[in-house]
């Protein structure tokens, strides 16, 4: 009976040391883990990657050579998993990077060393500071309703642009000198969407506007955008222009086929090199065109162009009223111009469109292949210039409405080739829509997997092997 109860307690003793043991491998791993980056115990199995970031990203960050502080504002402990989880990324990959939570009811002061009040800051809001500067990202700008899906379905879609926001904070709060552009205002311009102006922001510019009549141009200006004046712009307001493009100024500018009694502004491109005839662009090609709209349609980008070299040729930009791009018999040999937009062979420009309706071409009508897009460097002066024959490229109505077309790429690398700005990076917005089959990251960190699958099973196999040792005596 004694040797009975000395086995028992031997057995009882050996099941509680191994307990203990599992225990303690258990906290061991937990703690282990804790100490990993966020790269090792995180896998993405989201099919849009919400929970990566993209190899543009890892190459700004990796290339910081100053400290920079993201805060991520919101009630401490209650933050938003998908942000936190992004940031846990950016701060591993650099030393430079320090990643903070702010509790906009606690932290007072620092709000205030930054200028921001408490009534006015969103929880999920981020604020990226460097010494020298700093930027503030809503959370409104963090999550973006999905305009177009909104009245398609009526129902609120939202995009995540957390990745977009904070890598091009980065870049403007450790950018030296930021470029300025300046909008031509005072002429009944064309305003710029609200999209597009994102996009301007994100890209790290600063955009102010200029009434010429009242005011110079800048010596900081280092773009300055003419955006389809509907009004005529006066001799001394040309000759501003024209003055700062013989001092090597850059230029962007959105001609409209409206632009017909415009004689200053004509006058400035004949100056470009440019010749602007009356008429609006119609494409026939089969693969370009949109029924009962050839006015509206895809146009193919050059893969020999500066400008345009890098983007995908498989994809196109759509192209809404627009008016066609001749080089002028007046153009100087110091000035080249480079297209690279362009219309396909089947397309047409209607000169008397306001009479003549019909869709087929005419005796009348000018024939393509048109330039609707070029570049134009002149080796004497320096002036660089970017001239669209329309200034629906990047509106709301066809960003939203074709949002995989290359439209607001060309846009951005328009800017980026005007001031050779290398620092612009362009990270793709990422639709929250998952559907039923998404699995997230948070809920597949190696934690999870050692303590709900490695764990188990070796307890198992423990037992399994003290089982069959009784077995066998």
């Amino acid at each position: 009976m004694e040797n009975k109860n000395n086995t028992s307690l031997k057995h009882g003793s050996y099941s509680m040391l191994m307990v203990i043991l599992v225990l303690a491998f258990l906290v061991a791993v937990n703690v282990l883990v804790q100490k990993l980056p966020v790269t090792m115990t995180n896998y993405d199995m989201s099919d849009i990657k919400i929970y990566s970031i993209t190899d543009k990203t890892k190459e700004v960050v990796r290339s910081l050579d100053e400290d920079v502080t993201i805060y991520l504002i919101g009630q401490t402990g209650n933050q938003d998993q998908i942000i936190s989880q992004m940031l846990a990324l950016y701060d591993d990959l650099s030393s430079k990077v320090h990643v903070k939570e702010l509790d906009k009811n606690r932290d007072f002061a620092t709000l205030k060393k930054y200028g921001l009040e408490t009534e006015t800051i969103d929880d999920g809001s981020i604020l990226v500071a460097s010494e020298e500067r700093m930027k503030y990202i809503p959370a409104s700008d963090i999550y973006e309703l999905d305009y177009a899906k909104y009245m398609q379905y009526q129902t609120e879609y939202y995009n995540y642009d957390g990745e977009g926001e904070v890598t091009s904070a980065l870049i403007y709060v450790t950018t030296k000198d930021i470029p300025k552009i300046y909008r031509v205002i005072g002429h009944e311009e064309l305003a710029l969407g609200s999209t597009i102006l994102s996009a301007i922001k994100k890209a790290s510019y600063d955009l102010a506007e200029i009434n010429l009549s009242t005011a110079s141009i800048p010596e900081d200006c280092d773009i300055l955008l003419i955006n389809a004046p509907a009004r005529d712009y006066t001799v001394a307001e040309a000759d501003k222009i024209r003055d700062y493009m013989d001092h090597g100024g850059k230029v962007f500018i959105d001609c409209t086929y409206e632009n017909n009694n415009t004689e200053s502004f004509r006058s400035l491109l004949e100056y470009c090199g440019i010749e602007l005839k009356k008429g609006v662009i119609f494409e026939q090609a089969d693969h370009c065109q949109q029924p009962e709209s050839p006015f509206a349609y895809f146009a193919s980008v050059s893969s020999s162009a500066a400008l345009t070299k890098e983007m995908s040729q498989n994809t196109y930009a759509f192209i809404y009223l627009s008016t066609g791009l001749y080089t002028s018999e007046m153009k100087r040999n110091t000035l080249t111009l480079t297209p690279f937009l362009q219309t396909t062979s089947g397309s047409f420009m209607r000169v008397d469109y306001e009479s003549n309706q019909k869709i087929s071409k005419t005796d009348t009508d000018l024939s393509g292949p048109i330039t609707i897009g070029l570049t134009g460097e002149d080796s004497q002066s320096g002036m660089k210039m970017v001239v669209l024959g329309t200034p629906n490229l990047a509106s709301d109505t066809v960003l939203n409405a074709f949002p995989n077309t290359l439209n607001l790429d060309i846009y951005i690398a328009s800017l980026n080739y005007l001031c050779a700005f290398d620092r612009s990076v362009s990270i793709p917005v990422k639709d929250t829509d998952f559907g039923m089959n998404t699995y997230m990251a948070s809920t597949r960190n190696l934690s999870l997997v050692i303590t709900v699958g490695i764990i188990p099973v070796f307890v198992l196999l423990i037992g399994f092997v003290v089982w069959y040792k009784r077995r066998n005596r």
